[in-house]
Formats: structure tokens, C-alpha cells, sequence
């Protein structure tokens, strides 16, 4: 379970429950002006228990009101990871026209050691407070394997239907229905042209624009990707005909959303006036031994997505939602140093080599180096190491990424507390890494041709 801090590490803009154990988001939606979260829940204590659906909303994305429990644990098993849509045309039936339902599809997974897991589905007609579930439970039966899970509803524009994308070991299942409730398999993909290796979990499927065409996303978490290299959310862009999704930009490598330790499990906001998505800012090697006390877990700052085109080809790129909504006001800068508070960004450009460090008076820094075309994020002297073996091992301290462009560097770093998000030429490439110095980092520093801004952000 997670330890007790040396001091308050909760972040401010960055989502934790107020008490209990989180993982995974779930079920994010946007409706009538507000943005749901749920998301794995324990909330009898900081470790992880049989799962429940923890909620908030927000209408800006950075400040959360927390809500009571949405699912608890029921004689189907727990309530693993999923996702819910608002149903606006009320297919469904649970609501009416007028008060359209949210319905909610998530995983049941028998309380029994390799419990089985199936797909089941609820209704909320209050906004997503009270969940009522289904009778016709489960809706999409085990088809006879284990890590059959995490369902994620989307719209099917092609054949104008829901769908749904589940993980099935190391591939996912696409299935569709005219009503939420009776679903049908349409195919599958996975694992040819997939050169990671783990169980898949959390997938996802959404289009995103490109010039004149859309491209399909299909994205998926996996738990281990190499021997020593755990918890990272790939991705393959392509083209969905409304029955499954076809590979049509394939590469040698894994292309992934996040190259930090940090970002697991991360999925779209259904319904979102933009593409945006959400992830676990933590790392299954040391989660249940982090040092902040009466919680456990957080989210990653919510994400807009677009495609990009660069000399290796198409690419996801994100940027951080809701920070456009406050001032930018510059600290005062001079000989390559500034006063920094404990929640803050920056914009930071460079050509060539360049470091930038934030740092505090014990002497703890947090280094980002642009270094021979590679972004390196080095947490080994950041702070508070001692509560978990794993994180104090060489492996999960030092994050590196090629830059996949070769002009001239830019950076916009997001430091919240104990979370820092790292997003490299525009968003291209993003590192994402807890740190848990002893006493908060109270200036940045930088070395190289590099130009740097400070901006407050309203926590």
C-alpha cells in the first residue's frame, strides 16, 4: 500500500481521489457542458481491492468535483476498466429523448483467483450520478479465454451503429450493436505487425483528421513491452471499414503515446468537442509503495490529439488541455535562472544542445537534456527515491526518446507538485514521470542556446 510521504505530493491540477486507491480511468464522457470521469476505485484503502467505479466532473478539465461511487462490486465480480457514451438519440431505450442516458460498458471479473471476465453494461438518467444496471447482464459473454476486458464504446460512423473495442490477451475484438445492449463480433486484430510483446489492455478507437482524410487510431496498453520494460500505451494508425481496423501505416518500431514510466491505460473522452484523451499518471512496478499517504494514483493531464506528418511518417501529437485558458504571466529571468513555484509550465526552445534542471535547496534536481537529437528526462537525483526498490532501479530512471525532427528544439514542460509532462516539438513525443523531491523545487535553471519562459497557471 502507499507509504507515507515526507511531505504533502499531491498535485493540484493533476486528478487524485481524495482518499483510496485509483488506477485506470473509465468512462470518460463530455455532457451538456461537463466532462465525467470514473475511474478504478478501492476505496477502502491505498492499496489495490475489489474494484469499484469512482466519479468526478469538471467543466474545465484541471479542477475536479469528486462524486459518490458509480458501480460497486456485484455477484458478477468486480467492476474492471471500461467506458461509457451519453446515448443522445436514447438507442438504448433506458432514457427518453428529452433526458438522454449515459450508459456505461465495463468488465465483471469473478472474485476468484484468474477470475473469469465478461462485459456488462449500466444506465445513468440523472447525469451520471446513479447507475442502474442491466438485467440482460452480461451483454458480451467470455468467449472462453482469460484478459477479456476493458471495452471502449465509440460511434461507428460507417455503418452507423455503436461499437465496441475489447482487449482479448494479445489482440482486441470489435463488436457492434444498434442498441447498446445486443452485440455482435465483427472481427479482430492483433498480434501480426505488433512487435511489442504483454498482455493488451485498455484499447481504444477513434478517427482523427488529416488534411482531407481520416485516419483511425487504434490504440492499447500492454503490461510488459520488453524484459525490463513495463506499462506503455502503443498505437497503430490505419483505416476502420466498420468490422475491424486495418494497419495501413505500419513501422518497424512500436509507436507509442507516452516514452515515460508514467502513462499507462490512457483513453478518449467520448463525445469531446475535441479529440482528447486521459491516462494513469503511475507505473504498476511501484504504484502501491508511492509515498503520498491517504491516496494512491492520479491522471495525466487531459490530452488533445492530432496527426502530424514527420520524415518517419504519420504521428500522434498531443498538447495539454485547459492550461490555454490561463494567463501566461513570465517570471523574471536572468543568468539562466528563474523562481519556479510548485505548480507552473514553461515554454523552453534551443538549437543544438541544451539542459534545462529544476531544482531545490536540498540540493534534488529534475534534468531535461537535449542531447545529439535525443530528449533525455533524468529523475535519478529528483528527490525522494528509498520508498520502492523498483523505482530507485537504473532502468525507471532515466527516460529517453529521438527527436523525429532535426530543425531547431522546442519543449513545453508541465510541472504539478509531483508529476512532471514533457511535450517535445509540439507534442510529437511526450515523457511523463512522478518525482517526489523533499522540498519543492524553487528554481529552474538551463545551460546551452536555449530561451526559456515561465508561465502561473491557476491551481
Amino acid at each position: 500500500m502507499s507509504t507515507t510521504g515526507k511531505r504533502d505530493f499531491r498535485p493540484k491540477i493533476h486528478f487524485t481521489p481524495a482518499t483510496g486507491w485509483m488506477n485506470d480511468p473509465n468512462g470518460m464522457v463530455y455532457e451538456n457542458g461537463l466532462y465525467h470521469l470514473y475511474y478504478q476505485y478501492y476505496p477502502y484503502g491505498t492499496n489495490w481491492g475489489p474494484m469499484h467505479w469512482g466519479s468526478a466532473v469538471s467543466r474545465d478539465l484541471l479542477h475536479w468535483e469528486h462524486r459518490p461511487i458509480a458501480l460497486y462490486p456485484d455477484e458478477l465480480g468486480m467492476i474492471f476498466s471500461g467506458s461509457a457514451v451519453y446515448d443522445q438519440h436514447n438507442d438504448s431505450g433506458y432514457g427518453t429523448k428529452e433526458k438522454p442516458p449515459i450508459v456505461a460498458m465495463y468488465t465483471n471479473h469473478e472474485i476468484v483467483d484468474n477470475g473469469v471476465e465478461m462485459q456488462s453494461i449500466a444506465y445513468s438518467v440523472d447525469g451520471g450520478v446513479h447507475f442502474e444496471k442491466s438485467y440482460l447482464n452480461p451483454v458480451i459473454p467470455n468467449p472462453g479465454i482469460s484478459d477479456f476486458r476493458d471495452p471502449k464504446l465509440f460511434w461507428n460512423p460507417v455503418i452507423g451503429c455503436w461499437g465496441a473495442v475489447v482487449a482479448a490477451q494479445d489482440r482486441v475484438h470489435f463488436y457492434a450493436s444498434t442498441d447498446l445492449k445486443q452485440w455482435e463480433k465483427t472481427g479482430e486484430f492483433g498480434p501480426k505487425g505488433n512487435p511489442a510483446l504483454g498482455v493488451w489492455e485498455c484499447p481504444d478507437l477513434f478517427p482523427l483528421k488529416f488534411r482531407d482524410e481520416t485516419v483511425w487510431v487504434l490504440s492499447v496498453s500492454m503490461t510488459k513491452v520488453r524484459e525490463d520494460d513495463w506499462c506503455r500505451t502503443q498505437y497503430f494508425l490505419g483505416d476502420f471499414d466498420g468490422r475491424k481496423f486495418i494497419c495501413t501505416h505500419p513501422s518497424d518500431e512500436p509507436l507509442w503515446l507516452d516514452s515515460g514510466f508514467d502513462c499507462y491505460a490512457g483513453v478518449t473522452i467520448q463525445n469531446s468537442p475535441e479529440p482528447m484523451m486521459m491516462a494513469w499518471a503511475m507505473n504498476w512496478e511501484y504504484a502501491s509503495s508511492a509515498p503520498t499517504g491517504e491516496y494512491c494514483g492520479c491522471t495525466t493531464l487531459p490530452r488533445k490529439l492530432r496527426i502530424v506528418e514527420t520524415e518517419y511518417g504519420l504521428r500522434i501529437a498531443s498538447a495539454p488541455a485547459g492550461l490555454k485558458r490561463y494567463q501566461y504571466n513570465a517570471y523574471p529571468l536572468e543568468n539562466g535562472c528563474a523562481i519556479c513555484k510548485e505548480t507552473f509550465g514553461m515554454k523552453v526552445t534551443g538549437n543544438g544542445n541544451g539542459k534545462i534542471s529544476l531544482a531545490n535547496c536540498a540540493g534534488q534536481k529534475l534534468t531535461l537534456k537535449v542531447e545529439d537529437g535525443e530528449v533525455i528526462v533524468n529523475r535519478r537525483l529528483a528527490g525522494y527515491r528509498e520508498f520502492s526498490d523498483a523505482y530507485m532501479e537504473e532502468r525507471l530512471s532515466v527516460s529517453r526518446v529521438m527527436r523525429l525532427r532535426r530543425d531547431a528544439w522546442s519543449m513545453e514542460i508541465v510541472f504539478d507538485v509531483s508529476v512532471v509532462e514533457v511535450f517535445v516539438d509540439e507534442g510529437v513525443e511526450t515523457i511523463t514521470q512522478v518525482v517526489y523531491p523533499d522540498t519543492p523545487y524553487d528554481r529552474v535553471t538551463w545551460e546551452g542556446d536555449v530561451s526559456v519562459q515561465l508561465y502561473e497557471i491557476d491551481a
